[in-house]
This record gives structure tokens, C-alpha cells and sequence, in this order.
């Protein structure tokens, strides 16, 4: 436990560090992520036989559009992902197990790409009279999935005895799912207070992010059950591998930009 909390404290203070410099620092620390991420998912699955060049050039493409390109970029480079995805099978031929490869290649290098590329579309949002509004943002998504991971965690360790979904994470409770949720709007409420955002869009924003957080997670426990593997990988003292430690952010990301842009129109 305490190995958890210490290295969850330096990733916090580095988050904090590098999401508020942005830049190439910030592209940077997002690619090696993304990465790694994507090494761990493609371990996990190896059994599958993922054709995994097609897939790092997937999520290259995808990160390098959402940074230096925009939204639509990035639409093309997921269309992009997936082409590349099929070209590599067949040139793997028309094997036994051909069609899992290509789909579970390109499974990955959008469920990587996807996720860390809307953390860094996000990180480019600005308002005419608000340069840091992008940076306000993305520090409000990180902070609040991981309230929420941290308050789920704790209230279902403690008062959880309703299982939310035994058949993939025996652990997690509606207890603590409750727990999380009002984390999460509480902790984006009080970040609120010091962005751009209105009361009751720092709640809606809090809430998506409450929701959408343990989805995402359940997700990853999904994958693990399939291929039987408790961690995803030991890169994080006390937390596991990357996958293990942004499985939520993965999806909160997403979410959270087409809340901040569809739904509210910044």
C-alpha cells in the first residue's frame, strides 16, 4: 500500500510538471505512453498473433495528426490504422486466424491512439481571453479519473458489499463505484472553480468522467480475463503496468474532449 501511494505521489507531481509546460515535453511524455502501452497490450495478446508494425504505425500516425494536425487529421489516421491493419494481413496471407490478427492489431493501436490522442487534442483547446484553457482541462481529466479510481478503490475496500460485475472484476462494488462517482464531481467541482467552466458543467463534466472511468477499466479486466493475466505489465511500483494505471483515462479522455467540445462548444 504504501509503495502505491508513494508512486502514485510522483506521478501526480509529474503530471502536474509536464501537462502544465505542454509542448514537445508534453508530446513526448504522451508518445513514450502510448508506446509502451501499446507493447503491453500486444503482450498480453500475443497468442493472437497481433501484427504489431502495422500497429505502432497506426498509433504514430494517429498521435503525430492529433498534435500537429486537428480532429479530422486524426479521423484519417484511424481510417489509416485500420487500412494498415488489413494490407499486413494480407500479406500475412489467408491463414487460420488471419481475421483475429487484423482485428485485434488494430483493437489496440486505437484503443492507445485514441485515448492518449484526445489527451493531446485537449491539451491544444484555448479560449480567445484563456491561453491555458487546454492545460486547465486535461489537468482537470487526470486528476479526476484518478480521484475517482482512488476514491472507488478506497470506499469499496471499506463498504463494498454489492458486486458490480463479479464475472470480470470480483473486487469492484456499486459501493464504490458510488464512492468514485462522487469523488470525481466533487473534485472537478472544486477544480471548477478556478477554470473556465460553470458549476453545472464542472457537475456534467465530473460526472462523465465518474462514469466513463470504470468502464474503461472494466474494459482492460475484460481483455485480462480473456488471456488470464492479473497485470498488464510492472512498469509502476504498486500499480502495475501502464495499461493498469490508464486503463480509465484511456476512455475518460474521449469522452471528457467531446463533452468539453460538442457539449459545451469550447
Amino acid at each position: 500500500m504504501m509503495i502505491r501511494i508513494i508512486s502514485g505521489a510522483v506521478l501526480a507531481v509529474v503530471a502536474v510538471v509536464i501537462i502544465s509546460r505542454g509542448g514537445p515535453i508534453y508530446f513526448g511524455l504522451i508518445a513514450v505512453l502510448g508506446v509502451f502501452g501499446l507493447a503491453e497490450f500486444y503482450r498480453l495478446v500475443h497468442r493472437y498473433r497481433p501484427l504489431a508494425l502495422a500497429g505502432f504505425a497506426g498509433l504514430a500516425l494517429m498521435l503525430a495528426l492529433a498534435w500537429w494536425g486537428s480532429p479530422l487529421a486524426l479521423l484519417g489516421a484511424v481510417a489509416a490504422t485500420v487500412a494498415l491493419s488489413a494490407l499486413f494481413g494480407m500479406i500475412a496471407g489467408p491463414k487460420p486466424g488471419v481475421t483475429v490478427r487484423v482485428g485485434v492489431t488494430a483493437l489496440g493501436a486505437l484503443y492507445l491512439g485514441l485515448g492518449f490522442a484526445f489527451l493531446l487534442l485537449m491539451r491544444k483547446l484555448a479560449l480567445p481571453d484563456v491561453p491555458q484553457f487546454g492545460r486547465d482541462m486535461v489537468l482537470t481529466v487526470v486528476f479526476g479519473t484518478w480521484a475517482g479510481d482512488t476514491m472507488a478503490y478506497f470506499t469499496g475496500k471499506y463498504f463494498g458489499s454489492t458486486p458490480m460485475v463479479p464475472t470480470l472484476s470480483p473486487k469492484k462494488t456499486w459501493e464504490g463505484f458510488a464512492g468514485g462517482l462522487i469523488g470525481t464531481v466533487l473534485l472537478v467541482v472544486l477544480i471548477g472553480l478556478y477554470t473556465e467552466l460553470g458549476p453545472m458543467q464542472s457537475v456534467i463534466l465530473g460526472a462523465t468522467i465518474g462514469i466513463v472511468g470504470p468502464i474503461g477499466d472494466l474494459f482492460e479486466s475484460l481483455v485480462k480475463r480473456d488471456v488470464q493475466i492479473k497485470d498488464s505489465g510492472r512498469g509502476i511500483p504498486g500499480h502495475g503496468g501502464i495499461l493498469d494505471r490508464f486503463d480509465a483515462l484511456l476512455w475518460t479522455s474521449v469522452a471528457s474532449y467531446f463533452v468539453l467540445t460538442a457539449g459545451f462548444g469550447f
